[in-house]
Parts: C-alpha cells; sequence; structure tokens
C-alpha cells in the first residue's frame, strides 16, 4: 500500500524533497493583485534551496502573497485568509479600477527526481467566481479539494501547519490547545497521509456498515414474502400436474363417450330406417287389399249397414293413428324434460366435507366413551362401530364420486302428464270403440252367404295386414323415441362438454377417433392401463375436487417469485461481499493505527530533541520540552482532521488500546537564568522565540519543499533577527523559504527580492531583483 513519504529516512527523504521546489506563482483577481502577476522562484543551487524575500511598506499588499499560496492549496478558513467571505478574495476593485469578476491562483511545484511521485511538474490551480462557483485542477484537469490536499500531503506541504506560517501564526502554536497543537504536529511529523488515508477508510467503513445494515433490512422485508411465494409456486406446480392429468383424463372420457353416442345413434338410425321400410311394406301390401277389396265389393254390393260399419272403423283407426303419432311426441317432450332436468356431477362442497367429518368425531368420541367406561354396552359399542364404518364409507364414496348438494325433488310437468292422460283415455276410449265395431261387423259378416267366402276371406286378410301395419307403425315409433332420447343424452353430453373442458369441442371427432383405435396413454405412465367407465369418471370428480381445493394462483405469481428471488439472492451477495469489505477496511484501519502509532512515536521524540537543541541556540541556554498528554475516550469526527471539512462527520473510531494516541501535547519552556516552565508566563519576545524554536525543530525533522514565513520576525530584536536569519539560511540546505519581512538581517540572506508597491489605482505591483547581479539590476516586473 502506497502510504507517502516516510519520515526520518534522511538519505532517500531529503533527496525527494531537493528534488521537489515552488518554481512559479501566478495570481489574477486575487485581493490586490487585480492584473496577472507572475512570481517566479530560483531552483536548487550548490546543495541549497535558497531564500526568496518579498518586501515592500505597510498596506502594499506583501501578505496576500502568503494569501495566495495557503488559497490555492484549499484553505477554507476565511479568518486565516483574512476575509469575512469567500468573495472578499476577488478583487473589489477601486476608484480608478474596476472590479474583478473572479480570482486565479496557480502554483506551480518542479518534480525533478522524487520517485514517489510520477508527475515531473505539479501546477495547481484554484478559481472563484463571483456567483459562488469554484473550481480546482491539477495539471489543467479537473479535480475535488480533497485530491489536492492529498496530493500536497505526499508532497510534504500542508496549507495549515507550517507550509505557511502567516502573521500572528507564530504565538498562535504556543496558545492552540494541547488537541489543536497534536494536529499540527501530526502533519509536520509527515502523518498526514497517513490520518488521511485512515479517514478515508473508516468513512468507506462506515458507509459498507450502513449499506449492510439497510441491506440486512431489506432481506428481513423480503424473506417472508419469498417463502409465501414458493408455496404458491408449489402449488402452482402440483396444480399444473393435476390439470395435465385431468385434461388427459377428460379427452378420453369425452372421447369415448362421444364415440359410444355415436355408435349408438347410428344403430338406432339404421333400425329405424329398417322399420320404416317394414312399415312402407306392410302398408303397400293393405292399399293394395284395400283395392282389391274395393273392386270386389262394387262386383259384389253390400249392404249400406255393413259399408258404413266399416267406414266408422277406418275413420276410428284414422283418428287411432293420429293420437299414436302425438303421444310419440309428448313421451319424447317427457324424455328431454327429464334429462334437462338432471344436474351435471359436482364435487362435495367443502361446507358438507366438514359437517360429515364432525359428525363422524362426535360419533367416534361416543364410541371411545362407551369403551372406557367401566362397563361397557357391547351392544352399543357394536351399533356405534358400525355407524361409525358406514359413515366412513359413505364419505369415503361421495368424496371419490360428488354429487351435487340436494336441492328439491324433481316434480313431473302437470300440464305434460295431464296432456298424457286425455291422450291415453282418449285412445282407449277409439280402441274400445274399434273392437266394438269390429265385433258387430264379424257377427255381420256371418250372416252373408257363402257366396261372399271369398271376399269375407280378403277381408280377413285385409284386417290380418292392417294389424301388421299397426304393429310395424309402432316399432317405428319405439325407433323414434329411442333416437330422441339418445339425441338428448347427445345435447346433455354436448352441455357436459362446454362446462367442463370446451376447448375439446372442435376436435371432439379426432378424440373419439383416437379413443375408438386405442391411441389413448395412461396418465399413470408406464404400463398402467387407462382407467375405463366408472372408475375414469371418478378418477376426473376426484382430481377437479382436489383443483377445487388448491383454488386459483394468479400465473404472474411464478413472475414475482423469479423476481423476488433473483432480489433476495442479490442483496445476499452484496451483503457476503460487504462483510468481506468491511473485514478488509478493519484490517487496513489496524495496519495505518500502527503505522501512525509508530511512526508518531518516532516523531516525537525527535521533534523534542530538536526543539531542545535551537532553543538552546536561540536563547543561549535554557531547557525545552514536550510533553503527552493522555488521550481522552472521546471519538473523533472527519471534521477535526484539516482539509476533509466538509467531507461527512463520520466517526472516525477508537484505536486499540495498543495503537491509542495522546489526546494532545503541552509545551514546557525554561529560559536562562529562570525557574519558569508554562507558556503563559513567558514574555512576548520569549514566546516569539519558543514558537520559531518549535517550527525550526519540525522543518528539520521534516523538510518540507518550502516554507512561506509572513513577517514571524516583526516581534524579534535586532540580535534575534540575526540568529532568526542564521536559522533560516541553513534550513535553506533542506527547504525553499519565501519569507515576507521588514528586516534586513533576513533581506541579506535572500537570493532574490520581490518589492511589492501599491499605486493609486489600489492595485499591487512587483519589481524583482536576484541579489547575485548587479545592485538595482531589475530582472522581472
Amino acid at each position: 500500500m502506497d502510504i507517502g513519504v516516510t519520515p526520518f529516512q534522511c538519505g532517500d527523504f531529503i533527496g525527494n524533497l531537493l528534488a521537489m521546489y515552488l518554481s512559479r506563482l501566478e495570481l489574477q483577481g486575487f485581493k490586490t493583485f487585480a492584473q496577472r502577476t507572475v512570481l517566479e522562484f530560483m531552483s536548487a543551487e550548490a546543495g541549497k534551496r535558497g531564500v526568496t524575500g518579498i518586501v515592500g511598506p505597510n498596506g502594499s499588499g506583501k501578505s496576500n502573497v502568503a494569501d495566495a499560496l495557503r488559497w490555492v492549496m484549499g484553505e477554507q478558513s476565511m479568518k486565516l485568509l483574512r476575509s469575512k467571505k469567500s468573495e472578499d478574495v476577488i478583487f473589489s476593485g477601486s476608484a480608478k479600477k474596476s472590479r474583478a469578476g473572479f480570482a486565479e491562483v496557480g502554483m506551480t511545484i518542479v518534480n525533478d527526481n522524487n520517485s514517489e511521485i510520477d508527475l515531473p511538474e505539479i501546477v495547481i490551480t484554484r478559481r472563484l467566481y463571483r456567483d459562488g462557483q469554484s473550481e480546482y485542477e491539477i495539471n489543467k484537469q479537473a479535480a475535488r479539494m480533497s485530491d489536492v490536499v492529498m496530493l500536497l500531503a505526499q508532497c510534504g506541504i500542508g496549507q495549515r501547519t507550517y507550509s505557511v506560517i502567516g502573521q500572528g501564526m507564530v504565538d498562535a502554536v504556543l496558545t492552540a490547545s494541547p488537541s489543536e497543537r497534536k494536529e499540527f504536529f501530526d502533519e509536520a511529523s509527515g502523518l498526514r497521509p497517513f490520518q488521511l488515508k485512515r479517514t478515508s477508510a473508516m468513512n468507506k467503513l462506515d458507509g459498507a456498515r450502513d449499506n449492510l445494515r439497510q441491506a440486512e433490512i431489506l432481506m428481513r422485508e423480503i424473506e417472508p414474502r419469498l417463502t409465501s411465494l414458493e408455496r404458491q409456486v408449489k402449488r402452482l406446480k402440483q396444480r399444473e400436474a393435476l390439470e395435465q392429468e385431468l385434461k388427459q383424463l377428460e379427452r378420453q372420457y369425452f372421447g369415448s363417450g362421444w364415440a359410444e353416442l355415436k355408435a349408438q345413434l347410428a344403430a338406432a338410425t339404421a333400425n329405424a330406417d329398417k322399420l320404416k321400410t317394414e312399415f312402407s311394406v306392410h302398408s303397400s301390401e293393405v292399399d293394395k287389399l284395400e283395392s282389391e277389396l274395393g273392386q270386389m265389393e262394387k262386383a259384389t254390393p253390400v249392404s249400406s249397414e255393413l259399408r258404413e260399419m266399416r267406414t266408422a272403423i277406418d275413420a276410428l283407426k284414422e283418428e287411432r293413428s293420429k293420437l299414436r303419432e302425438k303421444q310419440i311426441r309428448l313421451e319424447s317432450k317427457r324424455e328431454v324434460r327429464q334429462v334437462e332436468q338432471r344436474k351435471p356431477w359436482a364435487p362435495l362442497p367443502l361446507s358438507k366435507i366438514i359437517e360429515r367429518i364432525e359428525t363422524l368425531s362426535k360419533t367416534q368420541d361416543e364410541l371411545l366413551a362407551e369403551l372406557e367406561a367401566k362397563a361397557p354396552d357391547w351392544d352399543k359399542v357394536k351399533k356405534l362401530a358400525q355407524s361409525v364404518k358406514q359413515e366412513n364409507e359413505k364419505l369415503l364414496t361421495q368424496l371419490q364420486q360428488p354429487a351435487p348438494e340436494p336441492t328439491k325433488e324433481e316434480k313431473a310437468d302437470p300440464e305434460l302428464e295431464k296432456e298424457f292422460a286425455v291422450l291415453a283415455k282418449e285412445t282407449s276410449d277409439i280402441t274400445s270403440k274399434i273392437s266394438d265395431l269390429e265385433g258387430k261387423l264379424q257377427a255381420l259378416n256371418k250372416k252373408e252367404d257363402e257366396s261372399r267366402a271369398h271376399l269375407f276371406e280378403l277381408q280377413r286378410r285385409l284386417t290380418s295386414k292392417r294389424h301388421e301395419a299397426q304393429q310395424a307403425e309402432q316399432r317405428v315409433s319405439s325407433a323414434a323415441v329411442e333416437m330422441a332420447r339418445l339425441e338428448t343424452r347427445r345435447d346433455g353430453f354436448l352441455t357436459e362438454l362446454r362446462q367442463q373442458a370446451a376447448d375439446l369441442e372442435k376436435d371432439l371427432e379426432n378424440i373419439a377417433g383416437t379413443v375408438g383405435r386405442g391411441e389413448v396413454a395412461s396418465p399413470q405412465g408406464g404400463d398402467t392401463p387407462p382407467l375405463q367407465g366408472e372408475h375414469l369418471r371418478s378418477r376426473i370428480q376426484k382430481l377437479r375436487s382436489q383443483l377445487e381445493w388448491i383454488g386459483g394462483i394468479d400465473p404472474e405469481t411464478v413472475k414475482e417469485y423469479e423476481t423476488t428471488s433473483a432480489r433476495f439472492e442479490q442483496l445476499s451477495t452484496q451483503s457476503a461481499d460487504l462483510r468481506q469489505a468491511i473485514t478488509s477496511l478493519e484490517m487496513v484501519i489496524s495496519e495505518l493505527d500502527k503505522t501512525i502509532k509508530e511512526k508518531g512515536d518516532v516523531a516525537f521524540r525527535e521533534l523534542n530533541r530538536e526543539f531542545g537543541i535551537f532553543f538552546k541556540k536561540l536563547f543561549g541556554g535554557g531547557d525545552a520540552e514536550l510533553i503527552k498528554i493522555e488521550k481522552e475516550d472521546v471519538p473523533r469526527t472527519a471534521s477535526e482532521v484539516p482539509g476533509l471539512e466538509g467531507e461527512g462527520e463520520q466517526v472516525v473510531g477508537d484505536e486499540d488500546e495498543e495503537n491509542v494516541q495522546p489526546a494532545g501535547i503541552e509545551i514546557q519552556a525554561t529560559p536562562p537564568g529562570k525557574r519558569l516552565k508554562a507558556i503563559a508566563l513567558l514574555s512576548g519576545g520569549e514566546r516569539a522565540l519558543t514558537s520559531i524554536a518549535l517550527i525550526c525543530a519540525i522543518m528539520a525533522i521534516n523538510p518540507s519543499p518550502f516554507v512561506v514565513l509572513d513577517e514571524v520576525d516583526a516581534a524579534l530584536d535586532e540580535a534575534n533577527t540575526r540568529k532568526f536569519a542564521e536559522i533560516v539560511d541553513s534550513l535553506s540546505d533542506w527547504t525553499q523559504f519565501i519569507v515576507v519581512t521588514h528586516n534586513r538581517a533576513t533581506m541579506d540572506k535572500a537570493n532574490v527580492l520581490y518589492g511589492v508597491t501599491m499605486g493609486d489605482d489600489g492595485v499591487s505591483q512587483l519589481l524583482s531583483v536576484k541579489l547575485g547581479q548587479s545592485e538595482g539590476s531589475a530582472i522581472k516586473t
């Protein structure tokens, strides 16, 4: 894992720092620098980074250069930028110069040979418009403030600590709270990249935990619904299997029924046609005999009484034939009524099943109670046992072959029955009349002479043929009734078909042919023979009962189950990934805590040693020491880490006991000849020297590529100013200094001087002089 520059490895670390320096600073519209202004800084020469001095009268805008550097490095505090609101950094205009629309500062850092950063040149730009829009760029590519802060931290530069030390910040190190002072030292010690990465890891960890909680909540919400959908899908599969079997059995049942009906109708039709033919033959013979009899009667006149009697008999027979036809129509009508009144079978209702089971349970309870009695009544026991058996068999039979619930008894149509009675009476009366007339006719014929014997024989034959014709007519009528009955059965069969399996009607002929050829497969599969007759009907009724018990299930349930199951699997996978990520992040945080603890301890010891050395050098003796204050049991937030304001308020978390960091750092300083230790008891000059000693110690243990000092020597006297200038000159071996000053001793150590002036238009201007050239030789304005 890339953790940036490692402090206190003097060879490589110092080499990397010497390979980086601030080469250019561009300002436009920033505070008093209304016009585009460029400051160029020297590269390392003769092993020294050099000192650049910025001088000028009060109010000319010298400190705005330090503010510009702090601002471009991501500073958000308006107080440190000496402003009240963000747009105050934009040139506000003057009497002779209109205000600027935006402020822009660009900083160029040259990376000659720093292997830690794979960029030969780093150009950081910050731009602010009056409408509040803010932009950051790294090498002309849009970036975030956190990207800028992280990159500068890898370079060993920070906008809040010793990289830019403004007016009043020298004493602020001493007056700061122990926790604020610790943050200053952490950044100065090179721990900033680790802290930023730890904070980022903690934010990711909190986010992963929140996502895991949300995923688990969703899984708990989805799981009951998924279980219910699984049950419904299982029932749907069972229903599909039952429907498939029912469909096959219905094909067999209706196919065989239709084939049987067709065969019966064909046989009945053939029989009716045959009987009609016989009746036609008998009718022809009767007509022939009647014609012959008529001719004979013309030749042998008969008495008028005999003729009238025959005419009456013929009329009565004609009337009886009509009544017989009417009776056939009424019988067909009654047969149709009876078929229509029949109800198709229906599954035994659930209410009846429950009622029968409750009755059976009560009978069983009585039987058990009688058996548990001290003196059981064995006759009653046998009776109850027989009742249980009969009730059980009856219920089983009705479940296998359910019948409709009884409604009202089928009653014959009274009008139809009345017609039957009237018709029967009329037929009986006519038959009686015919019998009487025929008896009279026979008696009258006996009176005829033997000369009329041939005529009588012909009459006898005619009577016999008429009787045969009547019997043939009755057989035709019976065949017609059978045809009507079969047609009624056919209509009832088609009605049941349309109610139970309407989709089979259009292909009924093919199904009946398949059944007739024996091509129907058994729904049970294998070698099991297909069901036939009542067994087939009972199985169909049982399947329909089971389907009714299962009830209807929406086919969309399968789609919902698939969607819900996929969502649950996705959440399960996400939860597993999040748990793995949480474990990895916890390991990273633990490693970072350990690294911060180890490097922090080493940095503190080095800083404490260097602080004592510089304190004695500035004071000519005395003693100074840094003291750790134990950490309070209070969690830190991202807002407490400099440079990450606005990045969220996630809790950074408590470290392990072995990686616990101190809550703050206290400073004790005792100038020579005094016994003071508290910082608050030092004089103003002593406080300034102590702060400078502390800052110089930080620069010694962790040199920054450049440091901006904004009038930090203002409170020093001439002797201490020379000491300060010498220290700055010695530290310039490792660090590039940009010093805003009024003191001549500090100016003497500068390699380049920038003079800042301000005209009557309120705009700052620059004049630069390289002191190695002839005196007064201007190199850039």
